[in-house]
């Protein structure tokens, strides 16, 4: 079993530390909030809604988390963020940004710990492999994602957030923000600048991928989810995760003749047995 004393002893940390508030779980608590970030990079304009799941509901490698298994066959999660906890954000972006301008990506992390394996990022993938990064880049990027996490739910500039009074709440924020604001994160399409291409558009269905640290020194080890898992968001605000479908076979045309004529069989055996 892979999963670690780390990651409770890092949540106590926290519990310990963060004012009451349901602000996104931050990379440092060893698994962080999976965030959805939408944004339009003219407007410099960003909305992130926290999805109610962590890193570790999605981690498939690494020395942190036994295997969640969440690329296998016939997986599937959904979001509507039209509704709920989710509306208010997403009702108030829509209005501040051109849809033809739009752009999205999903970003989790974990920065706690040390050694090969114990800290990750887990996030949407616009390509076909993993680029390698250093594990130094790595850890750069998870302290950026961290900062944004950190900052998102409390900023004073932002437009609107519910993070203070929801479990899973949403924001809104322009580019007056400094950490509040995604388009810090995602501004050339990378995770901090560096790395894999992790956004998409707006109808786009993206590949999900997962990098941990090497050595202090070495390369990062990348991974793509197995079975074509991808996230997609639709204009509508339904943003989904799924894997390939289970697939019930079809009986063959021979498989069909066989059975009926093993059916006949039967009905004509038992006629005989009540003669």
């Amino acid at each position: 079993m892979k999963f670690q004393v780390k990651a409770l002893v890092a949540a106590l940390a926290v519990i310990a530390s963060v004012p009451a508030q349901a602000a996104m779980d931050l990379t440092t608590t060893g698994s962080g909030s999976m965030v959805l970030a939408v944004f339009d990079s003219v407007a410099g304009v960003s909305a992130a809604f926290d999805l109610g799941k962590s890193y570790s509901d999605f981690s498939i490698i690494g020395a942190s988390f036994a295997d969640s298994n969440v690329d296998a066959v016939g997986t599937s999660f959904s979001w509507n963020l039209t509704q709920g906890d989710y509306a208010t954000a997403w009702s108030t972006f829509l209005p501040l940004v051109n849809p033809a301008n739009l752009q999205w990506a999903v970003l989790g992390g974990d920065n706690f710990g040390s050694g090969v394996g114990n800290r990750g990022i887990i996030g949407t993938l616009n390509q076909e492999t993993v680029t390698s990064i250093t594990t130094p880049s790595l850890t750069t990027q998870l302290g950026a994602l961290n900062a944004y996490m950190t900052g998102a739910p409390v900023a004073s500039t932002q437009i609107v957030t519910n993070h203070s009074a929801v479990a899973n709440g949403a924001n809104v924020s322009n580019s007056t923000s400094t950490n509040a604001n995604f388009l810090t994160l995602l501004s050339t399409g990378k995770t901090n600048g560096a790395g894999s291409v992790v956004v998409g558009n707006i109808g786009d269905s993206m590949a999900v991928y997962q990098q941990v640290t090497g050595n202090a020194t070495g390369f990062a080890t990348g991974s793509v989810f197995a079975n074509n898992a991808a996230f997609r968001l639709t204009s509508n605000g339904a943003l989904t995760y799924s894997t390939d479908p289970l697939v019930t076979p079809v009986p063959e045309a021979d498989s069909w003749a066989m059975m009926l004529l093993g059916l006949g069989f039967m009905g004509f055996a038992a006629r005989r047995k009540q003669a």
